[in-house]
């Protein structure tokens, strides 16, 4: 079988999306040795993952990024080129109109800038319109990372629920052992005390940021100054609200993009972490939270109720005085915050980047062996 992957999102300045693809094509050739495997748009090689730009040098980059834009805009052939001889391209949002010939397939995320467009730019939004009416029609099949994304995509995009297949993400092994000289390495990095809560994402409305920031702020006075709310992540979009709420807010620092070096050791260091996002496809920060045995606060909507499990404290997300009381419960139970942990710690070893890989693979050879 001959497999085109569309791995154009390994040339943007993305965290989630782009950590799911980078993951998955670190396993995803190896594990389909026994098949021919290519990268769309004429990617070679798989560099050090940066969130911050493209993974690859700044000219084939951009000549790459141009090629796709040239087949989006200019319907220029590159894309047809490309899948010529491919049995199965599994594409991407980023391209608008897949060649006709090989079997097309997909990952989608979310759905949210068709349910939730005020939290997204009018760029996000033509991208998956386009997507959800041109392309997911023609799909063979579709990977989701969660029972509620594949609900989703059923009740509001028309999506096949027989040709949805659930494939959740994994958690990279680092995670999981985070040494002390590490953790205090992360602490002295951002000039942090012995305790802090910590929130990790993009600073955009999705995230709900500003609740969180309300929530903190009931805490008790004492709490505060002993804990600080650390919110950790790139500026996003329709953030000027929000980081203006930061800036207002005592006891709240915003740290910017944490490096990846890092990250495994602020979440280890946190003594909770709090993840009250309106809506995720899956959730990949409170996974990683869970594997560095961060106990955890996290919204009970879409993917996280099944992320968590019960390993954490779910709670509505619009209900600031619930999410305030979470944050003091774990914050002062110590015995809870021990057996979240702990919980977080076995759940999160369920969840492998090589399980990812096989199921993905197990998808393409299924939607393969029909041609």
């Amino acid at each position: 079988m001959r497999i085109l992957y569309d791995a154009a999102p390994l040339l943007m300045r993305s965290a989630g999306v782009k950590n799911y693809h980078y993951e998955l094509l670190k396993r995803l050739p190896a594990a389909a040795a026994a098949h021919s495997f290519r990268l769309f748009p004429f990617l070679s090689g798989l560099p050090r993952n940066d969130n911050q730009r493209s993974n690859y040098p700044f000219l084939a980059s951009w000549l790459r990024i141009g090629c796709v834009s040239a087949a989006n805009y200019l319907k220029a052939p590159f894309a047809a080129a490309a899948a010529r001889g491919a049995d199965i391209f599994h594409v991407t949002p980023h391209l608008f109109d897949p060649p006709a010939g090989p079997v097309l397939t997909s990952t989608i995320h979310d759905p949210t800038p068709l349910l939730m467009p005020q939290c997204h730019t009018a760029g996000n939004i033509r991208y998956f319109e386009r997507f959800a009416t041109r392309t997911l029609p023609r799909l063979a099949g579709a990977v989701a990372p969660s029972e509620a994304v594949k609900t989703d995509l059923v009740a509001h995009c028309g999506a096949d629920a027989d040709k949805v297949c659930v494939i959740p993400h994994g958690v990279a092994p680092d995670f999981f052992d985070a040494a002390q000289e590490r953790r205090q390495a992360a602490r002295r990095a951002y000039a942090l005390p012995p305790r802090f809560l910590l929130a990790v994402g993009s600073i955009e409305p999705r995230k709900n940021l500003e609740r969180l920031i309300a929530a903190y702020g009931g805490l008790p006075a004492a709490l505060r100054r002993r804990v600080p709310l650390v919110l950790a992540g790139p500026r996003g979009w329709r953030d000027d609200a929000i980081r203006r709420r930061i800036e207002q807010a005592d006891g709240v620092q915003a740290t910017g993009y944490v490096r990846r070096a890092l990250l495994p050791a602020l979440y280890a260091a946190a003594s909770a972490f709090v993840f009250p996002s309106l809506y995720e496809g899956f959730g990949l920060p409170l996974l990683e939270a869970m594997a560095a045995g961060a106990p955890l606060v996290a919204s009970n909507r879409a993917a996280m109720p099944e992320v968590v499990g019960d390993a954490g404290l779910l709670v509505d997300p619009l209900d600031v005085d619930a999410l305030r009381r979470a944050i003091e419960r774990i914050l002062e139970d110590e015995p809870l915050a021990a057996k979240l942990a702990a919980a977080g710690r076995k759940r999160a070893r369920t969840f492998t980047w090589e399980k990812t890989a096989a199921a993905t693979l197990q998808f393409l050879e299924a939607h393969g062996s029909r041609i």
